[in-house]
């Protein structure tokens, strides 16, 4: 059976069962993460997850995004949000991210577990709200919900007393200097990031599933890396962030996002993604600097806000 059969076949099993329809739209959630709306993309990103969460010493944080991608889509499912958008996984994907970020930042718990579930919903009713703001405007809503409830969280815990921050781990200065021998695998890890992870295996497998339904935004993403490395490396960053993929996994998702929307793929199409990339980097390195004081992570922020003003731009450009 070639892989057109086996893409007729499952079509038609969604389209037949409930079940079957379910599991692509949970699929599709973790594809949305990085735009692929492909349940392949997904299944190869859960598997990712799983290694990721290993590695990581976490083997739960897998299981919190599944619940979380689950809960999610259940409720968007019951309130009988847009149809179209619940198929192609738009409502799972920043619960998915919840999910995972909530298991990672904060220590495992009853009442963790109790807030993954309660921020997973929280997420589907402001993907809502955000996607009929943005509409006028032709924007997507990104992953500004999953930023706006983790950092909901992780400000709230200092007045919670039963939900505790993982104590946050300081960057070691052991890294003097860049080991060009280490870009690929550098660049690897940034993929990986885009989950939270530090773990190149996951990277390479998060890559792999890009390149199931895009080799173009494999391309995109790695090369992505490659440059906001650059970028950093040229400003003088810190070499543990760098290294750890941290200034990278904001450049990823730009470029993916803009090459994703882009009507055109020409040479200035190319370039304008280029700029995008140097901007995130740069917006990363202040927001960072902005919510020091806070001890919250920028997360995906740099992305979303840098997207939206390219994609406004580009709106301007593809009516010359």
């Amino acid at each position: 059976m070639n892989t057109t059969s086996v893409r007729q076949y499952w079509h038609q099993l969604t389209s037949t069962n409930h079940l079957c329809q379910f599991i692509d739209v949970i699929l599709r959630s973790y594809g949305q993460v990085m735009l692929q709306n492909n349940p392949v993309s997904g299944l190869i990103f859960s598997i990712g997850i799983l290694f990721g969460s290993y590695s990581a010493g976490k083997p739960q944080t897998a299981l919190a995004c599944l619940l979380a991608v689950v809960c999610a889509n259940a409720i968007a499912y019951m309130y009988q949000l847009n149809r179209k958008a619940w198929l192609q996984g738009i409502y799972g994907f920043n619960a998915c991210l919840i999910g995972i970020a909530l298991s990672v930042f904060c220590e495992n718990s009853l009442y963790l577990w109790l807030s993954i579930i309660l921020a997973a919903i929280l997420s589907v009713f402001i993907t809502q709200a955000f996607s009929s703001i943005l509409q006028q405007w032709y924007l997507p809503c990104l992953t500004i919900p999953f930023v706006l409830i983790t950092w909901l969280y992780l400000l709230a815990t200092p007045s919670f007393s039963v939900l505790i921050r993982e104590p946050s781990t300081e960057l070691s200065a052991q890294i003097s200097s860049f080991n060009l021998l280490h870009l690929i695998p550098d660049s690897i890890l940034g993929i990986a990031e885009v989950f939270l992870f530090n773990s190149t295996l996951a990277g390479v497998i998060f890559l792999a599933g890009l390149a199931v339904n895009s080799i173009r935004m494999a391309i995109y993403a790695l090369a992505s890396s490659l440059l906001a490395i650059g970028i950093a490396l040229l400003y003088g960053s810190q070499i543990e962030m760098i290294s750890l993929g941290l200034y990278s996994f904001n450049a990823i998702l730009t470029a993916i996002t803009l090459a994703t929307f882009s009507n055109n793929q020409d040479f200035k199409t190319i370039i304008y993604i280029v700029f995008g990339i140097i901007f995130t980097v740069l917006t990363q390195a202040a927001l960072a600097t902005i919510l020091k004081p806070f001890a919250i992570p920028v997360l995906t922020l740099p992305f979303v806000l840098v997207s939206w003003l390219w994609l406004l731009t580009n709106q301007t450009l593809s009516q010359r």
